[in-house]
């Protein structure tokens, strides 16, 4: 193993079953499968077999790290995050340590993010500040500086080590950033942490927009900062530059948590009416947090009929909302006359009925009749990852893990071709 190859396999399948695929056969006890692909190097299949050794007990964590520990000897992050985690749930933190040391001396961001954590739970904050402080420009680095250390009596220290606050676009050169330059959420935080709420709030406000260009983050900060200190009237004002859905979003969290539940349905209600979907959806998962399916079923209904684009998130939330109901029947009805009135996406239809039928508990082989999924023979011709994965799945459901796996080498170890 090298940490080049597993990178390699992790990204392409070649060589190792799909993780869907390694659950259905853990699922349906086709443990020989998956413990023979694990002495040969497949990481999916030895973390499968890991997840369920630790499950099962004290007894089975020699097992699970006995699994992980080849894959993680090579310095491959996916493995050395998996085993480091293991060990700090079971509060083995100095093993934990140890292991994400060596990474975390080579500036590997999440070592050094994952060290930091596991060092403040031992009160080492001196380690904390010494190990994030001079590198607080990556921003990742520093958020979780100004977590870890905010209010524990070194807020000059850190005040000085963190950027200085701007904002502006990202800088598309840098590997780590998708927020390389914004640095207002984080000086934010960093008040709220030390109880200067009122700094906070008008930081944020002040950020909101600027120059016309609305921060959809400012503005969803600033809605959860005002909602967590109970400023209702600051969130009934929110600023009419952007970003009002958040307020609204908050608003309504807040009279839930006071049990003000009327008045939220009524403020999402009003919102909804208008065609809103995500007041809607809002809407909908409150009334079902409520036990008023029905309401939440009708809410969902109107909004995937007219909310025009792409709404598969509402209808996936409807069939969740008739599973809990108990109306998987109703659910799997819905997905059908939708797709027929407006001629969607077969594979789409499908996969919603498949996770109609892993929610209710049916047998997943029931997601699958002729009228609902392609052939066999279709997913045979196609020459795409997904549907050679989808056809292993199903011949694993069938008892056919063998000619499942079959497949997946046959389709995915070879040289990939880009089609133009």
């Amino acid at each position: 193993m090298d940490k080049a190859d597993l990178d390699r396999r992790h990204r392409t399948y070649d060589g190792w079953i799909p993780p869907t695929v390694a659950a259905l056969l853990h699922e349906y006890g086709h443990h020989d499968v998956l413990r023979q692909a694990a002495n040969h190097g497949d990481w999916f299949c030895a973390h499968r077999l890991a997840e369920a050794a630790a499950a099962s007990g004290p007894e089975g964590r020699t097992t699970a790290l006995a699994l992980l520990r080849p894959f993680a000897a090579t310095g491959w992050w996916p493995a050395v995050d998996t085993v480091a985690a293991l060990l700090a749930k079971w509060e083995r933190h100095d093993e934990a340590i140890v292991l994400l040391r060596p990474l975390a001396d080579t500036g590997h961001r999440y070592a050094l993010r994952d060290l930091a954590r596991l060092l403040a739970r031992q009160d080492h904050l001196d380690h904390v500040v010494a190990l994030l402080g001079p590198r607080a420009a990556d921003l990742l680095l520093a958020e979780e500086l100004v977590e870890l250390a905010a209010g524990r009596g070194r807020d000059a220290e850190i005040a000085a080590l963190l950027p200085d606050i701007q904002t502006g676009p990202t800088d598309p050169f840098e590997s780590w950033s998708s927020d390389a330059v914004d640095t207002v959420p984080l000086h934010a935080r960093f008040l709220e942490l030390q109880g200067r709420i009122d700094e906070a709030i008008h930081l944020l406000g002040r950020h909101v927009c600027v120059d016309g260009v609305v921060y959809a983050d400012h503005a969803e900060q600033l809605a959860c900062l005002l909602g967590r200190h109970g400023r209702e009237a600051e969130l009934r004002a929110f600023p009419a530059s952007g970003g009002e859905e958040y307020a609204l979003a908050a608003l309504a969290q807040l009279l839930e948590e006071q049990n003000r539940i009327p008045e939220a349905v009524a403020l999402l209600g009003q919102s909804a009416r208008t065609g809103d979907p995500h007041a809607a959806f809002g809407l909908a998962e409150l009334l079902a947090r409520h036990g008023r399916h029905d309401e939440a079923v009708e809410v969902l209904s109107a909004v995937a009929e007219t909310a025009g684009g792409d709404c598969d998130w509402i209808i996936h939330l409807l069939c969740r909302v008739l599973v809990d109901a108990g109306r998987a029947d109703d659910a799997l009805a819905y997905i059908g006359d939708y797709f027929t009135r407006h001629r969607g996406n077969h594979q789409e239809q499908a996969l919603m009925r498949a996770k109609v039928m892993e929610l209710s508990g049916h047998a997943m082989d029931e997601a699958e009749p002729a009228e609902f999924a392609r052939s066999d023979e279709e997913l045979l011709r196609s020459g795409t990852v997904d549907d050679a994965i989808a056809l292993a799945e199903r011949l694993v459901r069938r008892g056919q893990p063998h000619q499942g796996i079959a497949h997946l080498r046959d389709r995915l170890d070879r040289p990939k071709v880009v089609r133009g």
